[in-house]
């Protein structure tokens, strides 16, 4: 089926997850699959489809949970008391396997804000330091990076977890930033959330800003890998 947006039933049920236990959720069920779950599957099918074609051929699209749709029910295991469910949807297409360290598209969204994403976690951080640790491969990097700061308010570079660049590079490395990244890169942003969420345009929005990441997606996959 087609996306056809996100009711504002959905959405305001979606703002109030995090307040309800599993009775209250399993009351609430018929308007999570209809008004969250169902549109969810019909928005990774069809931007899927648009991945395919204008980024890259090889990015998978599951419209299922635990596909391209992230669990709603947080683990809890360690946060016992915390709230069981998620406040926000999570969309992936990634290329290459396992999934689990495939360079991956992302979207966000929740009751007030949209965010976009690329990046991969690290099968081996080696690799990651060898194809970054090279200067020319780090400068390609460096611009695909740059380039979409330009054109993109408020993106922020995340999984710099060392304090410091790591032995045997040196600080005026043209990656030293980006050596620091011990298990995982993702470039990212949010902006608000727009008024075209509850229609079918959702789409075309979503595309525009993930074609920015395009480039980017291209040259982990390339580069990095799965």
């Amino acid at each position: 089926m087609t996306f056809n947006g996100f009711p504002p039933d959905g959405l305001a049920l979606l703002a109030r997850l995090p307040t309800l236990d599993s009775t209250s959720f399993a009351a609430q069920r018929r308007c999570w699959e209809q008004n969250l779950l169902d549109p969810a599957r019909n928005l990774v099918d069809d931007l899927g489809a648009w991945l395919a074609e204008h980024v890259s051929p090889g990015l998978v699209a599951i419209s299922k949970v635990n596909g391209s749709i992230a669990p709603i029910h947080r683990d809890v295991r360690f946060d016992p008391h915390g709230p069981r469910y998620k406040d926000h949807l999570l969309f992936r297409w990634w290329e290459g396997t396992p999934k689990k360290t495939a360079p991956t598209l992302f979207l966000m969204l929740d009751p007030d804000r949209i965010g976009f994403a690329s990046g991969v976690t690290f099968a081996s951080t080696d690799r990651w330091r060898t194809v970054v640790g090279n200067t020319r491969t780090a400068a390609e990097l460096c611009r695909l990076i740059n380039d979409i700061r330009c054109g993109t308010r408020d993106v922020d570079v995340a999984g710099a977890d060392l304090k410091r660049v790591p032995a045997p590079y040196s600080s005026e490395h043209p990656g030293a930033n980006l050596l620091r990244h011990k298990a995982m890169f993702q470039l990212r942003w949010a902006e608000e959330l727009p008024a075209d969420v509850s229609t079918h345009r959702l789409v075309a929005f979503s595309a525009a800003r993930l074609a920015r990441l395009a480039d980017l997606h291209r040259w982990l996959v390339a580069n990095i890998g799965a």
